[in-house]
């Protein structure tokens, strides 16, 4: 392994992360049409931005707590709990919730799992439950949020810690040999997805930080890709098109990852299936209807597909809901005002999916350019700045710090405005080196 590299990647994770977090903060919620009539509009940086540089995000705060949940374990007690599967295991992760996070910076799931504990003294290992009858006193509770999207937007950390070393050795594409390189990654995951949701929302999580850890291996200087056009007439770039070397990433090579980490996560253990068949019902077709047209204007149309979907699915949550709270009048009126969500009286969808749907439009319309995924994934709309730093946080990992452009380095300064008690350190290069050490320590654990 070579660390430089490591460290290069994770750093670009970081940066990636928070430069889509706060581009997509000023329009958080907001339809994309609203987004598209903004003045000055939203092709880059603009003075809205100013207003939120200095202002913490609420999604980093968790994979960075998970850090220093790990941070606290001497290498004994952490090859331990590697063995045992408990590395993050919610009892000890959540004692770290309880001393570093900030209330007022907890929201949907994240702040009812925290209600579960400190008000209403219930393990933690319940708190992300639909529905959880207490043998106690028979009372029920139930975390409304918990599909919700605050799992999938902190995802990045676990993939930086595992990277799915020799992903692209594997030129077989086994299903099961990738799931022995995924697999610590996955496992970690997995854990941390626990504390607060449950079904879709977890295989959101494990996603992206799947996606990190191939992204992660991606060696941008060394990458021949066969690059196609749509409806290409050029006779001689036709011949000459196995011959493109692509510096950097591209689309072709983003679906291929997909594709194959989709295979990894329906044959993964951890989670069910049919999450797992739903979760990629809206990335799908996002897949194809790109595959069809690489045309980067096409991804509006896309996005339109995607919304029919979701209105579709609404409706089927709200059934699901009736079925599943029928004995239970409080939490189904819970469920259902967290399905119909507002904030200062305006809807906004912050379930997993089809937010999804945005992470993937803009990492495959931005076709290898950082700036252009971050943007695309915020004009689509709604959970803006999640997705955005998802996107943003993906590319970082295929690309490495020192190709995401100035443009985007320089307005964040190297800085992360965490929302954490304790936490004074504002660099993301000192964030990087900490996160490697740690990425260390578990990589020796597992090959010593």
């Amino acid at each position: 392994m070579d660390e430089d590299f490591l460290l290069n990647k994770i750093w670009g994770v970081w940066t990636g992360k928070i430069a889509g977090g706060t581009f997509g903060q000023p329009v958080e919620g907001k339809e994309k049409e609203d987004i598209q009539d903004a003045k000055p509009p939203l092709a880059g940086w603009t003075p809205a931005h100013l207003s939120f540089i200095n202002f913490p995000n609420d999604d980093e705060q968790y994979e960075l707590v998970a850090l220093l949940a790990l941070e606290n374990l001497n290498d004994e007690q952490l090859e331990q709990k590697l063995k045992s599967n408990t590395l993050l295991s919610r009892e000890y992760l959540g004692t770290y919730w309880l001393e570093y996070l900030k209330r007022s910076y907890m929201f949907t799931a994240e702040e009812y799992a925290y209600k579960f504990v400190k008000r209403w003294k219930l393990p933690w290992r319940y708190a992300g439950d639909a529905l959880y009858i207490d043998p106690q006193d028979n009372k029920a509770y139930g975390n409304p949020y918990f599909d919700w999207i605050g799992a999938q937007m902190k995802g990045e950390i676990f993939g930086m810690l595992s990277p799915a070393w020799n992903w692209y050795l594997n030129q077989k594409n086994s299903p099961e040999q990738d799931l022995i390189l995924l697999k610590p990654c996955l496992d970690l995951s997995l854990q941390d997805a626990l504390m607060a949701h449950r079904g879709v929302a977890v295989v959101g999580e494990l996603f992206i930080s799947a996606m990190i850890a191939v992204a992660i291996v991606h060696d941008p200087f060394n990458y021949q890709e066969e690059t196609t056009y749509s409806n290409l007439t050029n006779d001689d770039l036709q011949k000459s098109r196995n011959k493109i070397k692509q510096v950097g990433i591209c689309s072709e090579r983003i679906i291929s990852d997909i594709k194959r980490i989709k295979q990894v996560l329906l044959k993964y253990e951890g989670i069910e299936t049919s999450n797992v068949e739903l979760y990629f019902s809206f990335i799908d077709p996002v897949i194809d209807y790109y595959e069809k047209d690489h045309n980067p204007v096409r991804w509006e149309e896309t996005w339109q597909k995607c919304s029919e979907l979701w209105n579709a699915f609404e409706q089927e949550m709200i059934e699901d809901a009736k079925k599943r709270y029928m004995d239970y009048p409080d939490l189904l009126k819970r469920r259902l005002k967290a399905i119909n969500f507002e904030v200062q009286g305006e809807r906004r969808n912050i379930h997993t999916l089809f937010n999804n749907s945005a992470i993937i439009i803009g990492l495959l319309y931005g076709d290898g350019d950082i700036t252009q995924a971050i943007r695309i994934s915020t004009e689509c709309g709604e959970d803006t700045d999640c997705n955005a730093g998802n996107a943003g946080a993906i590319m970082g990992a295929y690309l490495g710090q020192n190709l995401i452009p100035t443009y985007l380095k320089r307005f964040i300064q190297d800085e992360i405005k965490p929302a954490i008690k304790k936490w004074k350190d504002k660099s993301i290069y000192n964030l990087s080196k900490r996160t490697v050490s740690q990425s260390l320590r578990i990589y020796n654990s597992y090959n010593h």
